[in-house]
């Protein structure tokens, strides 16, 4: 399914080989050390002398996601690492697509025209096929079964490779009384089981291995499957997000594993190149060496000990000296590396991290006491003669940079300015933003090492901002119509005295900056 308004729009999906889509850029000793915990393998596995492509044909519970929707992720993104290193995932799933739009758009076509024999489609719709009240998704489901027998079946074999056919994902749907999953879009299942025996290609009954998987946890447990997070955690979800169809990367990390658990019984050369895919029989130990760097005025970089057999971490904070019972989340990570914010400036927190399998939670690690310093330079934007906020700096159109003011832009051509008045605070009402281009602000700083908290956002619509410091991409920050989000970047290095900030995306709106030196 498409996804909801408080998210982003998703970028065009890509095959990938033994990514981690969600994962920002990080050092590589750490991503060594986390590859290295590879889990369980499933008996029988072998290294197969030829390579093989799986191509996935989908909707957004499969599609990857880039790092500016975290934590959301598709099964697809993450089904990689149940496989040998001689297997590619192609994921070309995108969210909003049925089994007959997906044809329509040429996305099969896509496929077909890449797909070779011994390569794998593997297809799983019914979530938009029977959104009735979309015309340009619904698929009723007789059509829906023609479809997958007529083009997906038929135009894989007709290349030689070997079709799966793979049933809808539940839902986080279940019974009040019982605390029972239903079974999410019936009829569609019961087609895709049809039309599987019927042409005898292999079934990945999806539908009945994760409403089992949700049945054993139960409807509250299973929230940390799916994409419900708090507000104030992620900076893309700052109202937080409630969504039973989605997953966060952890859930998505179970669901792939249920699909690799259905692969690795199958009759096809595939299933002997599963690895790590058998459930653990224990949960991870509990972290250890936690230790935070870049400490700015408003976060941190935490790091820790990689776990064996941890799917994912998950990081929780609180004010220091208050009670256990007052942790909360902070993030979550898949590697022993996570940039926490939203911290309180010049005050003392502690952290502490939980490692995370299919079997459940560690222990907490110890906890970890930092405080946070305050901003060396505050920046506010907006119209010549706005409200300031106090600490701030008033930055303008009219400011523009010279050496004897230390800062401003390099050019303000085609760039807007407005504000909206006081239903927002000083730096969030008020804004400059330049749609579909790109500007740079820059600040004399002594040479070091530096965060920076952005504030992007506009009570009148929505904003996306891509963000680059000192030459090096950040990414994007976006925030809904009527809303303000502040990211916190770490790690900037200035070696010329000068901190340089490039300001590009679909509206490149900025409200305000901060900038604080670390280490």
């Amino acid at each position: 399914m498409g996804g909801s308004a408080a998210t982003p729009t998703p970028r065009p999906p890509h095959g990938r080989r033994r990514g981690r889509g969600l994962l920002r850029t990080v050092v590589t000793s750490v991503a060594a050390a986390a590859t290295a915990v590879v889990g369980l393998a499933l008996p029988g596995q072998a290294q197969a002398a030829e390579p093989i492509t799986v191509y996935l044909a989908s909707d957004s519970t499969v599609q990857t996601y880039d790092p500016y929707w975290v934590p959301q992720a598709g099964w697809g993104q993450v089904f990689d690492r149940f496989f040998t290193d001689d297997v590619t995932i192609a994921n070309h799933a995108i969210g909003g697509r049925s089994s007959r739009s997906f044809i329509e758009e040429g996305r099969l076509d896509a496929i077909l025209g890449q797909i070779k024999p011994g390569d794998y489609l593997f297809v799983q719709f019914g979530h938009n096929d029977a959104t009735v009240d979309r015309p340009e998704r619904y698929t009723p489901p007789d059509d829906y079964k023609e479809f997958l027998r007529n083009d997906y079946i038929r135009g894989a074999r007709e290349r030689g490779a070997i079709p799966v056919v793979v049933t809808p994902v539940s839902r986080r749907s279940f019974n009040p009384d019982t605390g029972r999953f239903n079974v999410s879009f019936p009829q569609y299942v019961d087609r895709a089981i049809a039309v599987a025996q019927e042409e005898n290609v292999p079934l990945i009954d999806l539908s009945a291995s994760s409403r089992a998987y949700l049945d054993s946890i139960g409807p509250e447990e299973a929230k940390s499957v799916f994409l419900h997070v708090p507000a104030g955690v992620y900076p893309n979800r700052p109202t937080g997000t409630v969504d039973d169809t989605h997953f966060q990367e952890y859930g998505a990390i179970q669901m792939a594993r249920l699909v690799a658990q259905d692969v690795a019984a199958l009759d096809t050369p595939l299933a002997g190149r599963v690895t790590g895919a058998g459930t653990p029989g224990a949960v991870p130990a509990k972290p250890g060496g936690l230790a935070a760097q870049d400490v700015s005025h408003q976060g941190a970089r935490l790091t820790w000990n990689a776990v064996a057999g941890a799917d994912i971490y998950r990081v929780q904070r609180k004010p220091q000296g208050a009670p256990d019972s007052q942790y909360t989340l902070a993030t979550t990570s898949t590697l022993p590396l996570a940039d926490i914010g939203g911290l309180a400036e010049g005050s003392a927190h502690q952290v502490r991290v939980i490692a995370v399998n299919a079997r459940g939670e560690s222990a907490p690690s110890d906890p970890l006491t930092l405080t946070t310093r305050s901003a060396d330079l505050r920046y506010d934007f907006g119209p010549v003669g706005q409200v300031v906020a106090p600490g701030y700096t008033e930055v303008n159109t009219q400011t523009l940079y010279t050496a004897q003011r230390g800062y401003g832009f390099t050019s303000t051509a085609n760039v807007i300015d407005r504000d909206r008045g006081s239903a927002l605070d000083a730096v969030q009402r008020d804004f400059v933003a330049y749609f579909g281009g790109t500007y740079e602000f820059r600040a004399d700083v002594p040479n070091g090492t530096y965060s920076a908290t952005v504030h992007v956002g506009d009570l009148l619509g929505s904003a996306r901002t891509v963000l680059a410091f000192e030459g090096v991409d950040h990414g994007q920050v976006s925030a809904g119509t009527g809303a303000v989000t502040q990211a916190t970047f770490n790690g900037i290095t200035v070696t010329d005295g000068q901190l340089n900030v490039t300001i590009s995306g679909q509206t490149a709106h900025l409200n305000g900056l901060e900038l604080t030196k670390v280490g």
